[in-house]
């Protein structure tokens, strides 16, 4: 136990009146809404970023295929990675070194990235792609990028922090 606290500082839900646990109840579900909604976004502005960079070959019925392109996005990755998944196992079988199965791993990401978007691309209603493996490719290699700037970002942090290289992944 923390040095400043005393015992009558904690409570659990037993110890909660029925309006405290609606209050709580309520604050997560907002809080877990937030989270579903932040992510969301980022997903609908990824796709946005790819419908707008290539332009010349998507074409939208409406500005509601975007959203359904967004709506889409996890249970096509989620389709995407089951037939993935026989070679990830694979690669955790074997016996590689180190560098080889993080490239692997990271190839694999980029191939299930990939898929997935050819998935979205074809699912979405009211999206017409003309060459889908350029968006698809292009897709991939944003959400590579962004990737290795969250990782950049967190090593940075943590040798700002003084954490220094042990504390870093």
């Amino acid at each position: 136990m923390e040095p400043n606290k005393r015992p009558e500082d904690t409570s659990d839900w037993a110890s909660l009146s029925p309006r405290q646990k609606a209050l709580s109840a309520a604050g997560l579900t907002g809080l877990g809404l937030g989270v579903v909604a932040a992510v969301l976004l980022a997903v609908l502005l990824g796709v946005l970023v790819v419908a707008v960079l290539a332009r010349p070959l998507v074409e939208l019925e409406s500005r509601a295929a975007l959203l359904w392109g967004a709506l889409l996005c996890l249970p096509c990755g989620l389709l995407s990675a089951l037939f993935i998944h026989p070679l990830r196992a694979g690669l955790r079988l074997l016996a590689a070194p180190g560098r080889a199965r993080n490239a692997g791993e990271e190839l694999l990401s980029a191939a299930t990235t990939f898929l997935a978007v050819l998935f979205v691309e074809s699912f979405t209603p009211g999206l017409y792609v003309r060459d889908p493996w350029v968006p698809a490719l292009l897709a991939t290699l944003l959400v590579a990028l962004s990737g290795h700037a969250v990782t950049y970002a967190e090593k940075r942090k943590a040798a700002a922090s003084g954490g220094g290289q042990d504390s870093a992944p």
